[in-house]
């Protein structure tokens, strides 16, 4: 791993971790909530003497043993509790006292429990930060610590920091319980933790990618298309849909590669009832034969845990298909989304939902969709984290394992090794309807552009475990020029799809020239550009982003700015977007970027140190 090698001590009954020269974790704690709002902090280890590299300690009703097994730079940990008496667990937890050597950890790489979350780099001090799956913990140089979680079958790990104390949590998922249980059951009743692995360097985000894993083994191969939600909205058609077809059928896109066709939400009858309405009058199949003539892949979307009230399934289903709510007993109602009317939530952990899952899916692929993106994705975890998972199981089964599958609106470790790519950040605009002139728009209604670029800076190490959707390349609307072509650029530096969302019989030249960019588009796939670690940015995303021989200069600022660039060992460089070549130019240039806006450059010299 090549990180610093970490020690373990116990000294009396104290238990220390540190990586020397580099980061101090001192005083380790054991902790427990219960279900009755009753927390208990254990006082102290003792070693056991069965077992190397394990420690135990009591923690009111638990037994407490812990496994820290030093592996090269890294620290694996993982948990087991005993009950001494009958117990109901809320979460159990590993405090540790962190400070760096030589620097403060003054900053955290903090991640969201689901794709549209707030994730990127905030101070630590001001309250207490939380991060679900990894977290950071680092100087201003980016030295500092790294945590991982390693899989969420079982448990979900949510990582604190507060007043230089970080604390490990295993925890049950964001149910729709005040306080989910994580077990519970009568004395001798046990439970194991999933593993977090830890390691320690100068590099934080390097560190956090090293201890990555379960995803992909190679980058991906580039999925370029269209999509029909950003413009379109729920009232899309069937013939908007083949004249999409049909653009990307010939020149300029078909030669640059664009295939997908996925129909939004607004072709079915309704959530939970999942048939093509009148607006699709030939039906899915007869969809899917003209894509496929036109040589395109069908493309689906659909939101499998959600239930509309008027769906035959809400109306016939057995009770026990639902989640149920705990303040009254009835079906739980998702109180995130009810735009269209309320909906219930599928309880995968029964059986028969699962076979209806794995069907909906099977029918699917027998009418031709060979790519499906599977949204609100948290409302499976309302039945708790093994219900999500068995849900998207049985999605899998049905679309089959050849299907792409890519999650939205998802908690994100549990969905690893069962999809194929993850939204990792916000919607980036919203279609809204102008009754008047009976059209709609794709409209952004603050700083969706910077919140979609933060939240994709702070997650792209992320591509170990799926391939990073970062939302569309969305240049229409009520976005500037320059805000398009940011958003064209993060799509095809993300390793995910490369995918249009306005109406592109409407574009004006100037905004279909930027998603036929040739040296851009050709960048769509594989591993996604890195930020650099600027910290200071005043919550904004970073400048600097890099990828090979390619970096991006982002200027977040209402005015345009000449920044100096990082380019250690260039030579010269190209802009792909005006296609100038940029002669003098290395270390220090001075660069002018636009308001808003973006500058992308291939660097000419190979072996620049990135």
């Amino acid at each position: 791993m090549g990180a610093p090698r970490a020690r373990v001590q116990l000294a009396g009954d104290r238990l220390d971790l540190e990586w020397p020269d580099l980061v101090s974790c001192a005083g380790l704690t054991a902790k427990c909530w219960l279900r009755d709002d009753t927390v208990h902090e254990s006082a102290s280890w003792a070693a056991v003497p069965t077992a190397a590299n394990r420690y135990r300690t009591s923690c009111g009703p638990l037994d407490v043993e812990i496994e820290l097994e030093p592996d090269d730079g890294c620290v694996r940990l993982r948990a087991e509790a005993s009950a001494t008496a009958g117990v109901e667990v809320a979460r159990v937890g590993v405090g540790v006292s962190v400070h760096g050597v030589g620097e403060d950890l003054a900053w955290v790489l903090a991640n969201g429990y689901q794709s549209w979350d707030p994730s990127g780099v905030v101070p630590a001090t001001g309250g207490t930060r939380v991060s679900w799956w990894t977290i950071g913990l680092a100087g201003h140089a980016g030295a500092g610590l790294a945590a991982a979680a390693t899989g969420a079958r079982t448990s979900c790990t949510q990582f604190t920091v507060a007043d230089g104390v970080l604390t490990v949590v295993w925890r049950e998922a964001e149910t729709l319980e005040t306080v989910p249980a994580l077990f519970a059951g009568p004395a001798g009743a046990r439970w194991t933790s999933e593993a977090v692995h830890l390691t320690a360097g100068g590099d934080v985000v390097a560190g956090l990618t090293s201890l990555l894993a379960g995803g992909p083994s190679d980058p991906a191969p580039a999925t370029l298309g269209w999509l029909s939600w950003y413009h379109l909205g729920p009232w899309v058609r069937s013939e908007d849909v083949l004249a999409h077809a049909d653009l990307l059928a010939v020149p300029p896109f078909r030669d640059l590669g664009y295939r997908l066709v996925q129909v939004d939400d607004g072709w079915q009858e309704t959530y939970g009832e999942w048939r093509p309405n009148t607006k699709f009058p030939g039906g899915l199949e007869a969809l899917s034969q003209e894509l496929g003539r036109r040589g395109q892949v069908p493309g689906l979307w659909t939101a499998p845990f959600l239930v509309g009230a008027a769906a035959d399934v809400a109306l016939h289903a057995p009770e026990d298909w639902f989640v149920t709510d705990p303040a009254t007993g009835g079906r739980a109602i998702d109180e995130r989304h009810r735009a269209f009317g309320p909906m219930y939530a599928l309880d995968a952990s029964n059986p028969a939902v699962r076979d209806y899952l794995r069907d909906l899916f099977a029918g699917f692929r027998r009418a031709g969709v060979r790519y499906f993106k599977i949204d609100f994705l948290y409302a499976g975890a309302y039945a708790g984290l093994r219900a999500l998972r068995a849900g998207v199981e049985a999605i899998r089964e049905g679309a089959g394992e050849d299907a792409q599958l890519v999650a939205s609106g998802a908690p994100l470790l549990p969905l690893v090794g069962l999809v194929d790519g993850c939204r990792v950040g916000p919607d980036t605009a919203t279609p809204f309807y102008d009754f008047e002139s009976g059209t709609s728009t794709p409209t952004v209604f603050g700083d969706e552009v910077q919140a979609v670029a933060r939240n994709f800076a702070g997650r792209a190490m992320l591509h170990r475990w799926f391939r990073l959707d970062a939302d569309i390349a969305l240049v229409g609307g009520n976005l500037t020029l320059e805000q398009a072509r940011v958003l064209v650029t993060i799509a095809a530096l993300s390793g995910g799809p490369f995918c249009a969302s306005d109406d592109l019989r409407e574009l004006p030249p100037d905004r279909l020239a930027l998603l036929t960019n040739p040296e851009v588009v050709a960048l769509a796939g594989g591993l996604p550009a890195l930020p650099d670690w600027e910290p200071a940015a005043g919550g904004l995303p970073p400048t600097h982003w890099r990828r090979g021989d390619v970096l991006a200069v982002f200027n977040w600022g209402a005015d345009a700015a000449e920044l100096t660039v990082r380019t250690a060992g260039a030579a010269g460089a190209r802009d792909l977007w005006s296609g100038e070549e940029l002669v003098p130019f290395g270390d220090g240039a001075r660069l002018i970027v636009p308001a808003q806006g973006v500058r992308l450059l291939r660097l000419r010299s190979r072996d620049v140190t990135l």
